[in-house]
């Protein structure tokens, strides 16, 4: 640990400390002679000043009431509620991992996503936490017009929580199933007339069904907000955590034998200890209102990560794995990684509108610089192949019907991937949404990108420096027939470096995709509810896949598409109800033949991709009362996902599930809430997701989670 970055959590933990034992007095002191200012709104950026109708794209936002309401506390948990998301390869549960419309991108790092609006969420940070998120955006469909880098199913956009100017504390402790103990406080206080700071903090720690597993996990994110005049303010952000997660890759279910050994069984090693994670980061945003409809933002971001991890794993190399001859001898590999991330981010963006030519034209027009720079030191040990004759002790084989951790000494893991690699891309983007009568519009917009990649790759022995350059177009067309009714079309391009270098040393041509989406959009009951249908299509080119005529290598040339329909439904019904329903009806598959990255195994044109379901399901259904003068709320929710391939090259499928959820929450007074929520209420079997038979994911049972909070 560097000494800055130990100076850093120690002024971090510090600052929240002293925040929480500071809250009351300056409520007690400034609640008389400050102005009180609310914040009812705030243009995002990259999203301009158009409401559920005018905008020609599909967004499904999960705010905090919801996530609150039923008790998630991880951002995976949250994406559930989206349809249009599925859980993908999450490296034994290190990080998130998520596919959009059936696209994911590098399987092997976590899925990016934007916070407050641009990237400056990648990194190895481990899952996030859903405390200091005050809501999460799906933002379906083409993005990379605006957003730069991303995926053609869309883009996930984190908005975190602000102060206010009113002072305000709480603080909630949760307990639960499998020793589940969590503590969380929210600091918001008033520091001067124009000056306010937000603390929020966590600390949880829980056992695993799984045998020997145990989860903990801490952090805070500290923000102030500086309203320098009535034109200009100044928010800043710091987010810390560190987290201690054991590798898992789950079970083993050959020939699709769910039954084949119990959920709860750990086929890793306890002695390898826990993956550690970090996250650093500092978000420093400026807001200037020029006037009345025009105004600049700007933002730079810094984030550091680190990863840290031993785990034992098991070998899928027919040639090397035991349990395929005697079905119960399990071959593993020992497997070291270390690394580290940096994250620069920086944008300037001026939005508004104008008269020009008779029409009113909304603008948004900018400038974002991006830098990512990647440590990896990526080091295995394999077994010996079985024709040798090996030992179970140099197999590093383990019982998977009677397991004994400790038997054999792991072997010394040999470098496979030491390589820094850094990745830039200088963006210029305009968008301009044109208003040619009251009821069309049209959106015409672009972003062109200068990309720099180098890499040095020290096992190799390669240096490789890669410039590109490329127009991403977006195009849409918006008609409202009615006050609460229309129809929109969108078009748009992506484009986003590959990691990496092929079996000469030269980088991969970069992925590109192209997107188009065709939908309506109501909004009802004097818009409380709002209803998105959209078909979509897309395509993207220069995946990467093994290099067929060089194994052991990669090339970019796949190929895949996706396309499909979407129902969002989300917000008030009559006699005070809430509902968010989704559904997607998914067709993701491959285009052009080619060979898988870590099976070596054939994959066809018109195979399905790995872990996307055709149909997949969520509704939170919840209902407001009123008891003995006081507010609960009560609701249940489900999420159905339907059987999906879970091995690449094989008719491997995991089965289809339906996950039942209750929630419950009781004002007791002004001052203490009470909450319950139990996830998978009937206590069902479930996968949720899987690389090959060898590693599947199974789903967590029953949890029972009680909370009570305080505020003052």
């Amino acid at each position: 640990m560097t000494p800055l970055v130990y100076a850093c959590r120690l002024s971090v933990l510090s600052l929240s400390l002293a925040a929480a034992f500071s809250s009351h007095a300056a409520q007690n002191s400034q609640d008389s002679d400050v102005e009180k200012i609310e914040v009812t709104g705030e243009r995002q950026a990259y999203r301009g000043d158009f409401t559920h109708l005018q905008s020609p794209e599909a967004i499904l936002e999960l705010d905090a009431d919801l996530i609150e309401n039923t008790g998630l506390t991880g951002l995976t948990q949250v994406l559930d509620l989206s349809a249009s998301v599925s859980r993908q390869n999450s490296l034994g549960g290190l990080w998130d991992s998520f596919a959009i419309r059936g696209f994911f991108g590098d399987e092997n790092v976590p899925s990016g996503y934007l916070v407050n609006g641009f990237n400056a969420g990648r990194g190895f940070s481990g899952p996030r936490d859903a405390s200091g998120i005050e809501r999460v955006e799906i933002l379906k469909g083409p993005k990379a017009a605006l957003f730069g880098r991303g995926e053609p199913g869309g883009s996930i956009n984190l908005v975190t929580k602000k102060p206010t100017f009113e002072s305000s504390s709480e603080l909630e402790l949760t307990l639960g199933s499998r020793k589940h103990q969590r503590v969380e406080a929210d600091v918001n206080t008033v520091l001067a007339d124009n000056l306010a700071g937000r603390f929020i903090g966590f600390y949880q720690q829980e056992d695993s069904f799984r045998d020997t597993i145990e989860t903990q996990k801490q952090g805070v994110t500290a923000s102030f907000l500086f309203d320098q005049s009535d034109r200009s303010t100044w928010t800043y952000e710091l987010e810390y955590a560190e987290q201690e997660i054991p590798f898992d890759r789950g079970i083993i279910a050959p020939g699709g034998n769910f039954d084949f050994m119990p959920i709860e069984r750990f086929l890793g090693e306890p002695g390898d200890g826990p993956t550690t994670t970090m996250v650093h980061g500092h978000q420093l945003q400026w807001l200037y209102d020029l006037n009345s409809v025009w105004q600049l933002s700007s933002a730079v971001a810094f984030r550091q990560t680190e990863l840290d991890s031993l785990s034992s794993d098991a070998d899928m190399s027919p040639s090397r794995q035991k349990l395929f001859y005697d079905g119960q001898t399990l071959t593993r590999q020992h497997r070291e990684r270390a690394y580290d991330t940096d994250q620069y981010v920086a944008r300037f963006e001026i939005a508004g509108d104008i008269e020009a030519g008779g029409f009113k034209h909304n603008i948004i027009a900018g400038v974002d610089y991006d830098r990512f720079e990647f440590d990896r030191d990526y080091r295995v040990a394999r077994a010996p192949k079985l024709s040798t004759n090996p030992t179970d002790a140099q197999l590093y084989a383990l019982n998977v019907h009677n397991p004994v951790y400790g038997l054999h000494t792991p072997p010394t893991p040999m470098p496979v991937i030491v390589r820094q690699q850094n990745q830039s891309a200088t963006g210029l983007y305009i968008q301009d949404q044109i208003a040619l009568t009251d009821a069309l519009q049209i959106r015409i917009g672009g972003r062109f990108d200068w990309l720099k990649q180098t890499t040095n790759d020290k096992v190799r022995n390669i240096t490789l420096d890669q410039s590109e350059q490329h127009f991403s177009p977006q195009l849409g067309l918006v008609y409202q027939f009615t006050d609460n009714f229309s129809l929109y079309s969108t078009y748009g391009e992506g484009y986003r470096l590959n990691f990496g270098a092929d079996y000469q040393g030269n980088g991969f041509e970069p992925n590109q995709t192209e997107s188009i989406e065709l939908g309506t959009k109501w909004s009802l009951l004097d818009n409380a509810l709002d209803i998105t249908l959209a078909y979509f299509d897309s395509e993207q080119t220069n995946i990467i896949v093994a290099d067929m005529q060089n194994l052991g290598f990669e090339t970019a040339i796949g190929e895949a598409s996706s396309r499909g329909i979407e129902l969002d439904i989300a917000g008030q019904l009559p006699a005070d109800a809430e509902i968010r329903f989704s559904y997607t009806y998914l067709d993701a598959q491959v285009e052009k033949d080619a060979l898988d990255t870590g099976l070596y195994v054939g994959i066809k044109a018109g195979d399905e991709l790995l872990n996307i379901p055709e149909h997949s399901a969520s509704l939170q259904l919840s209902q407001h009362y009123t008891v003995y003068g006081n507010d609960l709320s009560a609701g249940l929710g489900f999420q159905y996902v339907d059987e999906r391939l879970g091995q690449r090259g094989s008719d491997f499928y995991l089965p289809s599930y339906v996950v039942f959820n209750l929630f419950a929450k009781y004002e007791v007074n002004k001052e203490w809430t009470v909450k319950a929520q139990v996830h998978n209420a009937f206590d069902r079997t479930h996968y949720t997701n899987s690389y090959t038979q060898m590693w599947v994911q199974p789903g967590e049972p029953r949890k029972v989670l009680l909370s009570a909070s305080y505020k003052f």
